[in-house]
């Protein structure tokens, strides 16, 4: 395995450095205004009990750097990207902007949004697998459908984790993300000098589970969703946009040893860039037809996948 190391900002390409500009300052916009809407539910007693969720929304914008830092990898943009669309949605917005008790569907949208988001991340373990569908002919293809599967169910995992994260939040920091306990069940159990966790125990067990149910299910679509866009590419060999750089989306200006790419400033290092299978399409005879030069030039999707897989194995150690 290659040698890596942090790659600087100022060796970066400057279009791939203004990019991190950008994403750097609206996580840092993100965050102060969530530090900000928690310093004034502070002062304001904590009317709605968002204090909670401004705090780890504050501190949360940053976990994407300080995984960077420790696995010496930079995210790409779009990955950042992602992230912060989930969490500002969700945590900011939905949460500490108390939207998901304002808007019906808001809650069901950002579950399906997040079904599908997670899949970006998920499908970085099972790169190596997809690769080899990929470079396979029709048959290689359709045995990838079982890794597809298996993409599914993590993806529901995640699901099963974040329903018991916010269990676990309601009963421990005395938060409402599961459902409000009823005004009645509150003043019976105070009648009855019950408090602490043990109220907010026997409270919950009078908050309907439907909210449980729609999350899991509006989750599921967004992650069928997903899934049915990948299983057209790989079997139709056809590119599904987004998928394309969803797939391209490691950066390669955050390993070293192993290449600069068009990340990095000056002579490209180590791997050198191949034409080989990028971006080719089908033709009626089953050839492969090579697309323009300026397409072929921007990476070997080959490479990028082989990195994604060596990324995992770093942090898995």
């Amino acid at each position: 395995m290659h040698e890596r190391r942090w790659i600087k900002a100022e060796e970066l390409a400057p279009k791939a450095h203004a990019k991190r500009c950008v994403i750097l300052l609206m996580e840092a916009a993100i965050s102060v205004t969530a530090a900000i809407t928690a310093v004034v539910n502070g002062i304001q007693g904590d009317p709605e009990n968002r204090l909670f969720t401004c705090v780890c929304t504050a501190v949360f914008m940053w976990v994407p750097h300080v995984i960077e830092r420790a696995a010496k990898h930079r995210f790409s943009v779009s990955q950042h990207a992602a992230y912060i669309i989930m969490l500002t949605g969700s945590a900011l917005i939905g949460s500490a902007f108390n939207v998901f008790n304002k808007v019906d569907w808001y809650d069901c949208a950002m579950h399906f949004l997040s079904g599908y988001v997670m899949m970006i991340f998920i499908i970085i373990p099972f790169a190596g697998k997809l690769d080899k569908a990929e470079e396979g002919g029709r048959s290689e293809r359709k045995s990838g459908l079982a890794t597809v599967l298996v993409l599914f169910l993590c993806s529901l995992g995640t699901a099963a984790v974040w329903e018991i994260m916010e269990f676990t939040v309601d009963l421990l920091a005395r938060q409402s993300s599961q459902g409000h306990v009823p005004p009645e069940v509150i003043a019976m159990l105070e009648e009855q000098g019950i408090t602490g966790i043990r109220a907010a125990w026997e409270g919950m067990k009078y908050v309907s589970v439907l909210d449980t149910d729609l999350d899991m299910l509006c989750h599921t679509g967004g992650t069928l969703v997903f899934c049915l866009h990948y299983i057209i590419h790989l079997l139709t060999g056809h590119e599904v946009p987004h998928i394309r750089y969803i797939r391209q989306g490691y950066e390669r200006g955050g390993r070293a040893g192993s290449g600069g790419g068009k990340g990095i400033r000056g002579r490209k290092r180590g791997v050198a860039l191949r034409p080989r299978n990028i971006g080719w399409r089908r033709a009626p005879s089953g050839a492969r037809l090579a697309l323009p030069p300026k397409r072929v030039l921007r990476a070997d999707i080959s490479i990028y996948l082989k990195n994604l897989l060596s990324f995992n194995r770093i942090m898995l150690q």
